[in-house]
């Protein structure tokens, strides 16, 4: 029986629910469900954890400046787009819910913005994340390029967030990016 190759092999899918097991299994691990594929997260390095911190206060301080938000921000913290996604993107603003999701992840539905940071994942993050949250149906999605410092808005719709808070938004993440220290 000669094997199949490297280029035709095929993947186990899984869905959510069969992922929860496997996390449930290997505790240790960091691991995100996309597209039924599961991925290994990679360790963060110093100027993305600084860049997340910085765009946490920026955002919080949006959220409190601003006329009442229903949003609340959600670091690093599971999404549930569907039977075989659940990635954790770097932030994300979700509607704030009383129970603070206690059982069970926001959803689409809930989720206004996610952003990812991006040292060593740009081109994942703007290909592969885009499509995600693309097709999940999430009015805006924004990609931080950690080595050039600049926000790439890749998607962008009407409907998701205010106008008004939507770029005031955007006027505090640049305003983190033009801070940040040059290499």
């Amino acid at each position: 029986m000669t094997s199949a190759p490297a280029a035709v092999r095929r993947h186990a899918r899984f869905t959510v629910e069969q992922f929860h097991r496997l996390c449930d299994a290997v505790p240790e691990q960091r691991l995100e469900l996309i597209d039924g594929e599961v991925l290994q997260v990679i360790a963060k390095g110093t100027r993305h954890t600084a860049v997340v911190h910085r765009l946490i206060a920026a955002i919080q301080a949006c959220l409190v400046a601003s006329p009442p938000v229903p949003l609340q921000l959600r670091v690093e913290a599971p999404l549930d787009l569907g039977p075989a996604d659940e990635p954790e993107p770097d932030l994300a603003l979700v509607a704030r819910r009383d129970d603070d999701y206690w059982d069970a992840h926001p959803t689409a539905a809930d989720t206004a913005l996610v952003i990812e940071v991006a040292d060593s994942s740009l081109a994942f993050d703007l290909e592969a994340k885009a499509r995600l949250y693309g097709a999940a149906g999430i009015p805006h999605y924004w990609v931080i390029d950690v080595q050039e410092p600049q926000l790439h808005a890749v998607r962008e719709l009407s409907s998701g967030l205010e106008a008004g808070f939507l770029a005031a938004l955007r006027r505090a993440v640049e305003t983190v990016l033009r801070q940040l220290p040059r290499p």
